[in-house]
């Protein structure tokens, strides 16, 4: 019995170190442990039940809202008789209070400190003060001592005191491993009884509760609360237990709990309606607690286990994601930083190569986007007759031409092909932007989580790539500027030598002819032009001729302004986004590199926090697999 309340007592205190509680918004290991929580209403004895089980008093006392915290309190049971009984709280470790008026000093001195550090506003507060006491005449036993429930403000006390009051202790009582110690007194009605009420809000078979009536001795003549203890006017699962506490006036007269318990047997054992009744007395009430909490512990431990290796499991892996301590040797540091901008660029090459967030970006760009844009350009408000005339006329000067208008013709080219200039720019801009976007998708990828932990690195990468991205881009732009200065710099002539013979009388009728196609995608050599007046039919001539030049410029410009953007983008930004940062980074010394991959502040401590529990967390195990 010793071992499993021992057992207990220290996955609590592991608790105490994790900063583990029934208010905890993740409780790691609280909630599974079987925890015996003391609820009761202001003034209703709980607080004298808690001094009689221990022996001693400690708990501050007066009107009103006494108790203002929970007070997780572990009872060790020493093996010397004679060594001298004291308390440690959690707060002060390794001070030991051997004088308990002094815990009662220190329990109300750190309560208000606490309540000051919360601003000074509230009356009580949730978070538990830990308290510790070891002494031979205490069972090993960990009790919870909630504030009072109340049900009505009392002068001094905020209004909304009755609910937090009422939300606090049910915070601790609704986990289905909180064992309810009710503590109401028998000389009120039990229909009125706080502590019962919320048993029976949050475990309502009594499945979990445990009855104990106080103030025994001081109900009203000719009655006595024996039907109760028989489980005859309110039935609970684990039954009822009467305990005669001292008066006010015991208190004021010093008088021991030896002598309480003597007193108490004495008036249990004087009355008929008790003296046949085991359930009663302090002493009977504190085995009753020890051997059911074991029972619950012994029921619980597997389940425990069971969870407490499948969170360690969990912290483990949420551990190595973290990534371990850095070390600050230039040449761990120089390795780390140059083995993380490798993983970011090979996270960038596969996603570039890959699907809808890289590649299939690219390619819309080319396949649609592109061709979309080229194919929306006024071509014909260019081929307009009225237009052709107009720019045949302007580039003849007083000249006019005698046979073709080759400048004309030229003029009207170099139009169209200036039309092509923007479309193909705004594709490079296009796939500049979808390859910045991969980079924020890839320094954000698992393999390169590291990166996480080293904002300033983080922020150099990024800041690099963009600057990579840029020069590509203008290198692209250049050259996709010269392909269309190019188309526009020299015009084939053998397209209009083509089309020149194809229309003379002596060309050999044995060979094909050209297939030339017009931007509206009709053949040049079908079409009529006997239906027009003469001076239009030529316009209308030159216009589909340019037209048909201006459509194999477009096919060409869809073929190779891709191609460029590849050439001079997308393949250098595979083959070296990083390539400056790295070779910038190995001429750095200590300091700088200290100060790139400094880690983030908040990664650092919440890999120190669940280092910290899992450490804890596998003390547990170990204590556990110890007990089993």
């Amino acid at each position: 019995m010793e071992r499993v309340i021992g057992l207990v007592n220290k996955l609590q205190q592991i608790c105490t170190s994790l900063g583990d509680n029934a208010l905890s918004p993740q409780s790691i290991l609280w909630n599974r442990l079987p925890t015996i929580v003391v609820v009761g209403g202001q003034s209703s004895g709980k607080s004298s039940v808690l001094e009689a089980v221990v022996g001693r008093d400690f708990l501050p006392r007066g009107t009103g809202i006494v108790t203002r915290r929970p007070l997780v309190l572990q009872l060790v049971k020493t093996d010397d008789p004679n060594a001298v009984d004291y308390g440690e709280f959690a707060h002060a470790p390794g001070r030991k209070f051997t004088n308990f008026d002094d815990i009662t000093k220190e329990i109300e001195d750190e309560t208000e400190r606490h309540l000051q550090r919360q601003g000074g506003t509230k009356v009580v507060s949730p978070d538990p003060i830990y308290l510790t006491v070891y002494s031979n005449n205490v069972p090993n036993l960990t009790l919870v001592d909630m504030p009072g429930l109340t049900k009505v403000p009392i002068d001094g006390q905020p209004a909304s005191i009755v609910q937090e009051l009422d939300d606090m202790a049910r915070q601790y009582v609704k986990s289905d491993n909180a064992i309810i110690l009710a503590v109401t007194p028998a000389n009120a009605d039990l229909a009125t009884s706080d502590a019962l009420r919320m048993a029976r809000d949050v475990d309502p078979n009594g499945d979990r509760t445990i009855g104990v009536l106080t103030k025994v001795d001081i109900m009203d003549r000719g009655t006595d609360c024996r039907d109760v203890l028989l489980g005859k006017t309110l039935k609970l699962k684990h039954g009822w237990v009467a305990v005669v506490n001292r008066g006010q006036a015991d208190i004021n007269g010093k008088m021991s709990m030896k002598d309480a318990r003597a007193k108490e047997r004495e008036f249990f054992q004087s009355k008929p309606e008790y003296q046949d009744l085991q359930n009663t007395g302090t002493t009977f009430l504190a085995e009753k607690l020890s051997n059911h909490l074991i029972n619950e512990i012994m029921k619980s431990l597997p389940s425990i286990q069971s969870y407490i290796e499948g969170t360690i499991a969990k912290l483990q892996k949420e551990l190595t994601a973290l990534g371990g301590d850095v070390s600050h040797s230039r040449g761990a540091m120089l390795h780390m930083t140059l083995q993380l901008c490798q993983k970011m660029e090979r996270a960038f090459e596969r996603i570039v190569d890959g699907g809808k967030d890289g590649g299939e970006k690219v390619l819309d760009v080319f396949e649609i986007k592109l061709k979309e844009a080229i194919n929306k350009l006024p071509f014909q408000k260019i081929l307009t007759l009225k237009n052709v005339q107009m720019v045949v006329n302007e580039a003849d000067g007083y000249q006019p031409h005698i046979i073709a208008p080759e400048n004309g013709y030229r003029r009207l080219i170099e139009d169209g092909l200036s039309l092509l200039r923007d479309p193909a720019l705004n594709a490079i801009e296009q796939v500049h932007q979808i390859l910045k976007s991969i980079v924020t998708l890839a320094v954000n990828t698992p393999e390169c989580r590291d990166l996480a932990r080293f904002f300033n690195l983080k922020s150099e990468i990024i800041n690099n790539a963009a600057s990579t991205l840029e020069r590509l881009r203008k290198d692209a732009d250049s050259m996709v500027r010269t392909l269309v200065d190019m188309e526009a710099s020299y015009l084939s002539a053998s397209f209009f030598r083509e089309i020149v013979a194809a229309e003379s009388y002596a060309y050999d009728p044995s060979r094909p002819r050209p297939a030339f196609y017009t931007l509206a995608g009709d053949n040049l050599f079908e079409k009529r032009y006997d239906n027009l007046p003469p001076a239009d039919a030529h316009l209308q001539k030159i216009s589909d001729h340019v037209s048909a030049y201006l459509a194999i410029v477009k096919g060409q410009m869809l073929a190779t302004v891709p191609k460029a953007i590849v050439h001079t983008m997308v393949v250098p930004a595979k083959a070296g986004l990083l390539l400056e940062l790295q070779e910038e980074v190995a001429g750095k010394e200590e300091p700088q590199l200290r100060r790139l991959i400094n880690e983030s502040e908040e990664i650092a401590a919440q890999r120190d926090t669940i280092r910290k529990r899992l450490t804890l967390l596998q003390r547990a195990s170990k204590e556990i697999a110890a007990f089993m």
